[in-house]
């Protein structure tokens, strides 16, 4: 098990019809959470295990039907002490 935390925030563009059912989507990824959201766009916030982890969940997110784009717009990481979560 990795010893690091990393978290990300991304800015997803959203076609309007599709609004709900991107949204439903991304609330069914363990590590995603939702923010923020208009008309078209949401924030998501994605945490991770690591950057890798990250980065495959956002490839989910931009696969979604309906999703126009999705872009970091932040990033950290950090190494957990012993028996943080």
């Amino acid at each position: 098990m990795s010893n690091e935390l990393h978290v990300t925030s991304l800015i997803v563009q959203v076609k309007p019809e599709k609004m709900a059912e991107v949204r439903q989507t991304i609330m069914a990824i363990e590590n995603a959470e939702l923010s923020a959201n208009n008309d078209v766009k949401l924030v998501v916030v994605v945490e991770g295990p690591s950057q890798r982890s990250l980065m495959d969940d956002i490839s989910t997110i931009n696969a979604i039907p309906g999703v126009l784009s999705a872009t970091m717009v932040y990033h950290q990481s950090e190494v957990l002490e012993e028996g943080e979560i």
